[in-house]
């Protein structure tokens, strides 16, 4: 076999660039921003608002830039043509940049995933879609997913193999010419691989001559094998199963249970999966059978649909519709088409598959129709019923319910539990206003506040105003407990006269910074700050001054505590118990520091000190 040539790959390369030049863009997108963020640690990527909305965006813009560029290719429309159906995809992409929200909650999650599968499937049936009109079951069709699938799974293993034997290298670079790298260079590997790297290899094996693809080709034996004895025995075995458990049913009359619904979904998806990859040889006089086991699966998935209808028609009539709920019942309903649709055309037409399942995908994520508002209204007309059949409303609000309701029954509070918990996780609580009187936004206080404390206040709020006590989904009769918990989240305590507790100063987060603000008390005298320096060594107080500077009051120095401690104690021992309390006083301010942990870290010729504990601020009278 003759090597290619670096002149007959640079040319592969840019043919590549011509040819899906926004594609590749998607991917360079990808690998710089996924190279930025290496350097950044958890808190510092959550405030980056750009951050989903870029990384979401250039992974949407993979699929769909590919998706137009091959249909237009292959229906040979005009330059003009081309450019404009790419500029429509292009501004598709700015909107979902402007729309998407800075950190993705579990709703954002859902519906870039739904749009993900659509754009997929929009490459798998795209460029083929005019033969919907005509006889929709071209050998091109079939060819053309084949050699897509395959070079996914070649690229992946290039991509994995490189990276591999790359990070080998390096490591024996650093081990063996004690050359110091960059501890983040294994990341930029990663990266540059999965994204730009992987991507170029897989468009370059993207078929261009699509009248090729209809010519006869010999069919590979191994796929045939791997269906006919490992993927097709696992479909039976699947059949034989659920059957079983359908007959269980009919004999003691009982209800199904919501798990079934997920191994019908697998039993399904494996039996097309299957069809798909032997359908090209369906017709040959040796596989008679093929057809036989086609028109028996089709056949065999009524009953088993009808098993699905009814158990989650039980679910979302205790429940409501949620999101998962809604896409068993979409795809329920999709999978009673397609039977239907194949046994009417025997088996033809199947490009119908990843067309429609397309369409179901891109519907499900937006509008009026979707599985996001469906879901809520759904349970909001949960939460209606609920309240009007158990007297909680008064005047048309759940403010103070639990109070004139007390003897709930556990159901009922498992239900009220779980619409509040739907939308608290979907952040959207302020959806439920209209049920309450008290205002369910956000106060002024924790605008400014942590994030984690935003969502705790948001998941508390409906069960503070309505009065109903949270009751988790696994709590039965026998273990119930009634459960009364306060706390309280301030990190500043006024103990009077001017003296000011300060519950909690850390300053792990810090350790690798050499300057960084721990937090913000306002007094009688002003407002004050502590501030690590020189990487945790000390530990100042300033106060802000009337031309808005901070300036500097106090100094305490916890690394010279430990400096001291480690000379004494040895500085590789893991932990000496004993009491560790720093000083400082000026003028009328004075500043305790009751240390509970102090750690001395010292990496090559760098030393940083990790310190928690309670301080008492004390300020004397204006």
């Amino acid at each position: 076999m003759k090597l290619p040539s670096l002149q007959h790959l640079a040319a592969e390369a840019v043919r590549v660039v011509r040819r899906f030049p926004l594609t590749l863009l998607c991917a360079f997108v990808l690998c710089g921003v996924g190279i930025y963020v290496i350097h950044l640690d958890n808190k510092a990527q959550q405030q980056l608002d750009w951050l989903f909305p870029t990384l979401s965006a250039a992974g949407l813009g993979l699929s769909s830039t590919l998706a137009v560029a091959l249909a237009t290719e292959r229906w040979r429309w005009r330059p003009a043509g081309r450019w404009g159906a790419e500029a429509v995809v292009v501004a598709l992409l700015v909107l979902w940049y402007a729309l998407a929200p800075a950190q993705p909650n579990l709703e954002w999650g859902m519906r870039l995933a739904l749009l993900l599968l659509g754009m997929h499937l929009a490459v798998a049936a795209g460029p083929y879609l005019p033969e919907l009109r005509r006889m929709a079951d071209t050998p091109g069709f079939w060819r053309y997913n084949e050699t897509l699938f395959l070079r996914i799974l070649l690229a992946g293993v290039y991509s994995g193999v490189l990276f591999v034997g790359c990070a080998l290298a390096l490591v024996a670079i650093d081990n063996l010419f004690d050359v110091k790298l960059d501890e983040h260079i294994y990341g930029y590997l990663f990266v540059t691989l999965a994204t730009v790297f992987n991507t170029w290899f897989f468009l370059a094996g993207i078929p261009h001559n699509f009248a090729e693809l209809e010519q006869t080709a010999p069919y590979p034996k191994g796929l045939k094998l791997f269906t006919q004895f490992v993927l097709l025995p696992l479909v039976v075995l699947y059949l034989v199963i659920l059957y079983a458990y359908l007959g269980r049913i009919v004999v003691l009359w009982t209800l199904p249970k919501g798990w079934v619904s997920i191994l019908i979904l697998a039993f399904s998806v494996a039996g097309i999966f299957a069809l798909l990859l032997i359908h090209p040889i369906r017709h040959a006089a040796e596989n008679t059978w093929i057809r036989t086991f086609a028109r028996w699966f089709y056949r065999a998935l009524f009953p088993l649909l009808g098993l699905l209808a009814v158990a989650i028609g039980t679910r979302i009539r205790d429940y409501g519709i949620t999101e998962e709920r809604y896409f068993v019942l979409v795809l329920a309903a999709w999978l009673f088409c397609m039977a239907v649709y194949f046994l009417v055309r025997r088996g033809q037409g199947i490009i119908w598959i990843p067309a429609s399942l397309a369409v179901v995908a891109l519907l499900s994520a937006a509008g009026p129709w979707s599985a996001f508002a469906v879901a809520r209204r759904s349970q909001l007309n949960q939460l209606r019923e609920i309240s009007s059949e158990y007297g909680l409303l008064k005047d048309g609000k759940l403010d103070g319910a639990g109070q004139r309701v007390p003897k709930l029954s556990l159901q009922v509070r498992q239900r009220i539990t779980s619409i509040f918990e739907f939308f608290a996780d979907r952040e959207a609580t302020t959806q439920l206003q209209p049920f309450f009187a008290a205002s369910l936004s956000l106060p002024d206080s924790l605008q400014q506040q942590d994030e984690w404390k935003q969502r705790q206040w948001y998941q508390e709020q409906p069960f503070a105003v309505s009065g109903v006590p949270r009751t988790s989904q696994y709590t039965t009769a026998d273990n119930e407990q009634q459960t009364a918990r306060f706390y309280n989240s301030a990190e500043h305590h006024d103990l009077g006269q001017g003296r000011y507790w300060l519950g909690r100063v850390e300053s792990y987060r810090y350790a690798l910074q050499k300057d960084s603000v721990l937090t913000e008390v306002a007094t009688q005298k002003g407002a004050f700050r502590l501030r690590t320096h020189a990487r945790g060594r000390q530990l100042l107080l300033e106060q802000r001054q009337a031309d808005h500077r901070w300036q500097t009051q106090l100094t305490l120095s916890p690394g010279t505590l430990a400096d001291s401690l480690a000379h004494v104690y040895g500085s590789g021992n893991e932990g000496i118990d004993r009491p560790l309390h720093l000083q400082a006083a000026k003028d009328q301010i004075q500043l305790q520091l009751f240390i509970q942990d102090l750690t001395r870290n010292k990496k090559q010729d760098t030393i940083f000190y990790e310190y928690s504990g309670q301080m008492l601020l004390e300020v004397g009278e204006k």
